[in-house]
């Protein structure tokens, strides 16, 4: 008979508790007896893990209370926003944007920039900006945890290296120059990169529209377009993270066949205005076109019904009950929105579409989640404890 490794399944189990014991205090401040009910644990095993979170000040006390103002009080703990920084970094199609938080998701600081393409010096700047912030007098002293890089584009999810993106420079794929290696060339903490859409997803679950939801997509709509689905109640990236390019669906329109992005993102809508009205077009002089229910407003609407097919397709495949349509394309308005509904609903099966209501916000709110998330594997889980889990 084989032995069984006590001192491992030991360990595993007191990682497991404390995890579960931070989670918990993730969504509100408790007691020990409160945790001991809600994790079912002993109170003398949770007198343990609490003493050890204490010691490595990953929470804290908060305040004390008592039932009815009789009896003993009870010490009500929470997580300690000192413990540590996390950084979000977004590169989104026009922007960048960089968040510092703490590990409570609290956001204490942040900076935004217009951009139109990503290159290496842009990176660096970016570095320089975060560094520069790291100084503040409020925050210098607090020990930076890691960083999470949001980028629009194809990541794999088994590697974390950017795979395709329009936006970026070609000299970012290579080497020395990708973006992940400059900044672990800067930060000695662990770097992770996501795509933005899966992170928005991520955010919307948590705050947004689609915290009941099983199933469901998020189709953005910017200068590109992506997706992300949400799958019996859990995010769903499929075997490398590139489930959801909805951009990449072929399809017919106007006599041409090509990938959806060819025809209903902002990008290819500007190229077709520029060239119909022989001027430059930003999305704001779009929006400003769309609003005269021209011809070009004919047009958009066409391309919003375009992805209202592939849509409807998606709805019809996976039997999602909900889209979340998020990017600039919401500035066209409800015009816009009544197009891509008027496809969806000639599915057999039931789906809402809606615009999304914290917009780029959930991209954000995904990543400080996403990073406090592995935060928490970092603080519970050391080398041992990695031989366990792998």
């Amino acid at each position: 008979m084989k032995k069984l490794n006590t001192g491992r399944n030991q360990t595993y189990a007191r990682t497991l508790n404390n995890e579960l014991v931070i989670q918990a205090l993730r969504k509100e401040d408790l007691s020990a007896t409160e945790l001991s009910e809600k994790l079912s644990l002993s109170n003398a095993a949770m007198s343990s893990i609490m003493k050890g979170l204490l010691e490595q000040g990953i929470i804290k006390i908060s305040y004390t209370k008592s039932e009815s103002g009789k009896g003993r009080k009870q010490i009500v703990y929470s997580l300690n926003e000192s413990y540590g920084l996390i950084i979000v970094v977004s590169l989104s199609d026009n922007r960048y944007a960089i968040t510092i938080s703490n590990i409570k998701e609290e956001i204490l600081l942040e900076r935004i920039k217009e951009i139109d393409r990503y290159d290496v010096s842009i990176i660096y700047e970016i570095v320089l900006n975060i560094k520069d912030m790291l100084q503040n007098p409020l925050y210098r002293d607090i020990a930076l945890r890691n960083i999470i890089i949001s980028v629009p584009g194809r990541v794999n999810s088994q590697t974390g290296e950017l795979q395709l993106s329009k936006q970026f420079d070609k000299n970012l794929f290579e080497g020395k120059n990708n973006i992940q290696a400059i900044f672990k060339t800067h930060f000695d903490v662990p770097i992770y990169q996501y795509n933005d859409i899966n992170l928005s997803i991520i955010g919307e679950m948590k705050y947004g529209e689609l915290k009941n939801s099983q199933n469901a997509m998020v189709a953005y709509v910017d200068n590109g377009i992506g997706g992300a689905f949400i799958l019996n109640g859990e995010f769903y990236g499929g075997e490398e993270g590139y489930a959801g390019e909805l951009g990449l669906m072929h399809c017919y329109f106007h006599g041409k066949e090509d990938a959806l992005d060819e025809f209903s993102s902002l990008r290819s809508i500007k190229e077709y205005a520029a060239q119909k009205y022989e001027t430059h077009f930003t999305v704001k002089d779009l929006v400003k076109k769309y609003e005269e229910k021209g011809d070009l407003y004919e047009y958009i609407n066409e391309t919003a019904h375009l992805l209202g097919r592939r849509l409807k397709d998606v709805v019809e495949l996976l039997n999602i009950s909900d889209i979340l349509v998020s990017g600039r394309v919401s500035l066209f308005g409800e015009d816009y929105l009544k197009c891509v509904e008027e496809e969806v609903k000639k599915s057999s099966n039931e789906c809402s579409v809606k615009f999304t209501k914290i917009g780029r916000t959930s991209v954000l709110y995904g990543a400080i989640s996403t990073s406090v998330d592995q935060s928490i594997i970092s603080m519970t889980r050391n080398d041992e404890d990695e031989l366990i889990y792998n």
